[in-house]
């Protein structure tokens, strides 16, 4: 039997579609379904944060923080995570600055199709490198990075550093007014000099924080820059 392009496009279409609708999860066609165990169970979720005193300011959180749960693993171990998306809108998770797998890396439309609404995907890839790493979405970008869509990933070294003390500084800008609502995420004539800049700067989702160190001891900062629009 010989089939016509249009009938093996067709049949395509429809693999394809019966392959999207099962079992919550999205895969492209012919992706199995994960079955191993994950290190990390991460939700998107709405969350009120008071980022101006006294005003409730509605973000987009990792794990019920903004920014976001910092995921740790050890240079050359596997890292597992459970994404669970509980917005209203579709939306990925990019592992920046890591190499890995093509299917891992996040990107809507190219790497992997979209997490809708009530829709979960789980990630899975090895950490070849150790550093200090970040995650975000590759989808209407400037907005949900805006909305707080970002956190750190810390990836340790194979062998122990000797640092007996650290802290993790993620350092952002917030798109607010001064009761706390958001105000434009991206002016195209800023966005084409440095980035359309936030009127409100936070370190770990704190404007002005205090950091307490220890006295007389060596500590390391892992700084981090998860602003949506300034580099």
């Amino acid at each position: 039997m010989t089939f016509t392009r249009r009938q093996i496009l067709a049949g395509l279409a429809g693999l394809g579609v019966a392959g999207l609708g099962a079992g919550g999860v999205r895969y492209w066609l012919g992706r199995p379904l994960n079955t191993a165990s994950h290190d990390y169970e991460l939700i998107a979720a709405p969350l009120d944060l008071e980022l101006v005193p006294g005003h409730k300011t509605p973000v987009w959180a990792y794990g019920g923080q903004a920014p976001g749960l910092e995921l740790r693993c050890r240079q050359g171990e596997r890292l597992r995570v459970r994404f669970i998306n509980h917005l209203e809108v579709e939306t990925t998770i990019h592992w920046h600055g890591i190499r890995l797998p093509l299917d891992m890396d996040g990107v809507p439309y190219v790497s992997q199709l979209p997490v809708k609404p009530g829709e979960y995907f789980d990630y899975d890839f090895v950490c070849p490198d150790a550093g200090s790493f970040w995650y975000h979405p590759h989808t209407a970008s400037a907005e949900q990075l805006g909305r707080g869509l970002v956190g750190p990933l810390i990836v340790e070294e194979r062998e122990p550093s000797g640092f007996a003390h650290e802290h993790t500084l993620c350092l952002k800008t917030w798109h607010v007014d001064e009761q706390g609502a958001f105000s434009d995420f991206l002016v195209p004539r800023l966005a084409a000099r440095e980035g359309t800049r936030g009127r409100l700067s936070s370190i770990n989702g704190v404007s002005n924080p205090t950091l307490e160190l220890p006295a007389g001891q060596v500590v390391r900062l892992r700084l981090i820059n998860v602003d949506s629009t300034i580099t």
